[in-house]
């Protein structure tokens, strides 16, 4: 709460009405910030015609509440992320087959080796940065392990695998290689 009639508050209000930052919370911002550029968020509430109450507005709680009269909590919960893939805990082939066909780099593991005794297919990849890359896999191996082939190979970010023409979303990375249609193909990776 800042009184409108209070000197100390005056540079604070006179730059939010100019719409710039207070300089004690872009000093804040600056110290809280790990070398990004800061964000700074402010809400105003006009309440000039209610009376101050030092009663309602002085002490805050534990809880970053107000007192108990006021009612006001802060926000504690958690968020949730659009297209966010399945966590760690369970594995890339739940993510696979729940996340849209969706590979998350860090829970790529290591492709099993290829079987001589089985029949076999080269794909051609081409990663997110236009590198190409070519894996030798049994027709048989579920296209999730293309993404184990890939590895760290395609940076940090989620992405999802494409083929044919026009180029359509393999969501199902628990089919086989085969199934899929992916023998001898050429697949490109996109961004989740």
């Amino acid at each position: 709460y800042r009184r409108l009639d209070d000197p100390n508050n005056a540079e604070f209000l006179t730059s939010l009405a100019r719409g710039m930052i207070p300089r004690e919370l872009s000093e804040e911002a600056r110290q809280n910030s790990d070398g990004d550029t800061p964000e700074v968020m402010v809400g105003l509430v006009d309440r000039r015609g209610e009376e101050y109450d030092p009663e309602r507005h002085g002490k805050q709680d534990s809880t970053g509440g107000g007192s108990g009269a006021s009612g006001f909590q802060s926000f504690s919960g958690e968020g949730q992320s659009l297209g966010a893939t399945s966590s760690a805990a369970a594995g890339s082939a739940a993510a696979s087959s729940s996340g849209g066909g969706v590979i998350d780099p860090s829970d790529a593991g290591t492709p099993r080796e290829l079987n001589a005794s089985l029949p076999s297919t080269s794909i051609a990849i081409r990663l997110l940065t236009g590198k190409r890359l070519v894996v030798k896999v049994n027709l048989d191996s579920p296209v999730s392990e293309l993404g184990q082939h890939i590895g760290s190979q395609a940076g940090t970010d989620p992405y999802v695998l494409t083929s044919g023409y026009p180029p359509s979303t393999i969501s199902d990375l628990g089919k086989s290689v085969e199934e899929a249609g992916l023998k001898g193909a050429q697949v490109v990776l996109k961004k989740a």
